[in-house]
């Protein structure tokens, strides 16, 4: 039984690829589930809900994500990451279909903040997962995959809306129905494959599948230790100022392209995408190239600042040339979104690595963390930029964001480095000497 529990060795090769790919399906389908986008307008016409109301359901919802996200990166870190997901993947499921058979507001509300709160404590534990199973050789690429989940969930709900919307009497529940039979078969994925490495084994740190060593604290690191830390605070201060841009832009780029530079709809949607696609294809290039050249703290930096400059011009064209032509702005928001490709993967890689050195056995813990910390500026951004742009114009806003953008930048700046202590295995068959391997295990 306890062999079935636990992995008591570390997996190589094509197995531990397995293990990888499923934990981005799960974040894949808890993203999918929660896409409401392609059925809002008939949902809100069918409830008689006013797109005021249903933003602030979303924002409570938010809200108790960020909470269901603190909550279960305790519990993960406590009980294991696979033994928590599994159980609130099912529940997820089914709070999906909860919220399909909503005859009411009062009852979708309930069933929206739910389903966030039980989401937020299966996902809890796939950053850590994701960091479990690979090495630091390759955690940046890990990591883009995982962020990819969310990013592709909104392309493959459009998808099957566009495909099955008319098949179905444009039925917005049928919709939540094919979520919920997609979250179900994703669970039974997760209970048949996944499992959780041994705790012996998790806390060990590897840079290679066959080379590992300790954590500066020996293993011996602590919750207080994290949040004592310089490199913790950095880190999470920095992509939460990085959010307040990202939100706005996932919530308003659109409106701000219409009402502002008087794009069409369309063209509007077109631009945002541009920037999405743009950031989804730099990603996966910057994080094979971070593994490759080791580079973390310094490809944040580079990323950020570039992204600064673009944003900065952004915001100087508003002021001082409201009607740019079109092909000027979309040039801009696609920059800009290539840009911050090489932010995300580099960051995280280089958080999970802070961790490692400083606490490797609270993954759970310091992501959910960041996340409330991450989720109060991205509540922040959405409930203020409206009242900004309608009072003084969408260029004010944008300014503002420009200002914490670069406190993204100085934080980022700010991210210590650290030494890395000498390997205790090196892998035999990589052919590297202790020299070569500590070369290339240097931190950024």
């Amino acid at each position: 039984m306890r062999s079935r529990r636990y992995l008591l060795e570390y997996p190589t090769g094509a197995r531990r690829r397995v293990y990888l790919g499923v934990v981005v399906l799960a974040v894949f389908i808890s993203a999918f589930e929660g896409q409401l986008a392609p059925v809002l307008p008939l949902l809100l016409k069918d409830l008689g809900m006013t797109p005021a109301f249903y933003g602030s359901i979303t924002a409570v919802s938010l809200l108790a994500g960020a909470l269901a996200g603190y909550l279960g990166g305790e519990m993960v870190d406590r009980i294991g990451r696979v033994r928590v997901l599994i159980p609130f993947a099912f529940i997820s499921a089914a709070s999906c279909l909860y919220m399909a058979m909503a005859p009411d507001v009062l009852h979708f509300t309930a069933a929206r903040i739910s389903m966030n709160f039980v989401e937020g404590i299966a996902m809890a534990g796939t950053a850590p997962l994701i960091r479990d199973f690979t090495p630091r050789t390759g955690r940046a690429q890990a990591y883009a995959f995982w962020t990819w989940g969310p990013v592709g969930a909104n392309f493959f709900a459009a998808a099957i809306a566009a495909l099955t919307l008319q098949l179905f009497d444009y039925s917005w529940r049928a919709q939540i129905y094919l979520m919920a039979g997609v979250a179900l078969l994703g669970a039974i994925i997760i209970v048949l494959i996944l499992r959780d490495l041994h705790p012996d084994v998790r806390r060990q740190i590897r840079d290679t599948e066959g080379a590992t060593r300790e954590s500066l604290s020996g293993g011996a690191g602590s919750r207080s230790s994290l949040l004592t830390s310089r490199a913790f605070w950095t880190h999470v201060l920095a992509i939460s100022c990085l959010y307040f841009f990202l939100a706005t832009m996932n919530a308003y780029a659109q409106l701000m392209l219409v009402e502002f530079f008087g794009f069409s709809v369309r063209m509007a949607s077109v631009v945002a995408m541009g920037f999405w696609v743009a950031n989804l294809g730099a990603s996966l290039f910057f994080a094979r190239l971070s593994d490759r050249l080791r580079v973390r703290r310094g490809m944040v930096i580079g990323g950020g600042l570039t992204a600064a400059a673009l944003l900065a011009t952004l915001v100087t064209v508003m002021f001082t040339w409201p009607s740019t032509p079109g092909i000027l702005v979309m040039g801009l928001f696609v920059l800009i979104g290539g840009s911050l490709g090489a932010v995300f993967s580099p960051w995280m890689a280089s958080f999970s690595e802070a961790i490692e050195e400083i606490h490797p056995e609270g993954h759970g813990f310091a992501f959910g963390f960041n996340d409330v910390v991450k989720n109060l500026f991205i509540l922040t951004s959405v409930l203020f930029a409206p009242h900004v742009a309608d009072s003084l114009g969408w260029n004010a806003w944008m300014a503002t964001v420009l200002v914490i953008f670069c406190a993204f930048v100085a934080f980022a700046v700010l991210i210590p480095r650290h030494a890395v202590p000498a390997l205790r295995e090196i892998d035999a068959e990589s052919g590297s000497n202790r020299a070569e391997v500590l070369r290339a295990a240097q931190t950024k």
